[in-house]
This record gives C-alpha cells, sequence and structure tokens, in this order.
C-alpha cells in the first residue's frame, strides 16, 4: 500500500512541475486529443510525458463527446408519484391529472410511464428528499383526493453531460 501511494506522490510532483512549462508555452489542444492525458502525452506541451492507466480510467477522463464517450451519466432524483392504477382507463386516467398538474404547476415536469402492468404519474425531479417533500406538500393542498396514494420514489435518471472545454 505504501508503494502505490508513494508512486501517486511521485506522479503528482511530477505532472506539478511540468505545470509552468505547460502555462507558459500556450499550446492549445486540438480536436484530436480526447483527454487531459493525450494532450499531455503530445511532444510539442514542452516535455515528453507518458502516462500509463487502466482503459476504464481513459474512458473517464476523456472529453465528453469525443471518441465515442458517453454525453450522459445516472444520477439519482427524488420524484413524488400521484398515481398507479392497473384499470383499464389508468392511461387515460394519469395523462388527465398531469395535465391538471401541468395547469396549477406550469415548472413542474411530468412523467407518466407504464411499467407493467401500472400506468404511473410521477412529477419533478428533485436533488434531495426534503426537496421533494416540500413539493409534495404544495401539491396535497391543491389535490387533496390524490393525498392516499401520494408517495416518494427515488430513481436513476439520464442527465447530459455538457463540455465546458470551449467555453
Amino acid at each position: 500500500m505504501q508503494r502505490i501511494y508513494k508512486y501517486l506522490l511521485l506522479t503528482v510532483l511530477s505532472v506539478w512541475s511540468l505545470l509552468p512549462t505547460m502555462a507558459s508555452a500556450q499550446v492549445h489542444s486540438t480536436s484530436a486529443d480526447t483527454s487531459i492525458v493525450q494532450y499531455l502525452e503530445r511532444s510539442n506541451t514542452g516535455g515528453l510525458v507518458q502516462i500509463t492507466q487502466p482503459a476504464e480510467l481513459a474512458r473517464r477522463v476523456a472529453r465528453a463527446g469525443e471518441g465515442g464517450v458517453q454525453t450522459s451519466v445516472k444520477v439519482s432524483v427524488y420524484r413524488i408519484q400521484l398515481f398507479s392504477s392497473n384499470h383499464s382507463n389508468a392511461k387515460a386516467q394519469a395523462e388527465k391529472l398531469a395535465q391538471e398538474v401541468s395547469a396549477q404547476f406550469p415548472d413542474l415536469p411530468t412523467n407518466v410511464s407504464y411499467v407493467s402492468p401500472f400506468w404511473r404519474l410521477r412529477v419533478g425531479e428533485y436533488r434531495t428528499y426534503e426537496e421533494a417533500n416540500a413539493m409534495q406538500y404544495l401539491i396535497k393542498s391543491k389535490f387533496p383526493d390524490f393525498e392516499r396514494g401520494m408517495l416518494i420514489i427515488r430513481e436513476r435518471v439520464n442527465v447530459q453531460v455538457r463540455d465546458y472545454s470551449n467555453d
């Protein structure tokens, strides 16, 4: 374990010592570089750097959207489930309720989905349970008939990754 720490420390110190050289060179990366590692490995950056890394690490440090790298990640969010039913008219009920909720809360995203055998209406995307709970309280005040079936659900959703390298 100490050997790994020494290796990491030497790597950090080596890169740290190259920073002034890289800053003074003012070399702009080209579109062929898909990560900082490839940029550092180029010969015109003021020195020769060779980095050995696992493929998974190379994938994680690559710039988003280039070289077949994922442009989205899955994150956990909290949603409020307002409706869930498997009756024959459940889809129509869920869509009608979604319209009613959108009329009362225009900025609140609604999601009608079918996961066999249930049609569900879930609203919002909150980072914390507390945020979802506060919104649930507001929705209950506008729609008291659905209070009994409301619950907060934790889901994993895809979020788009934004590339800030050109900003």
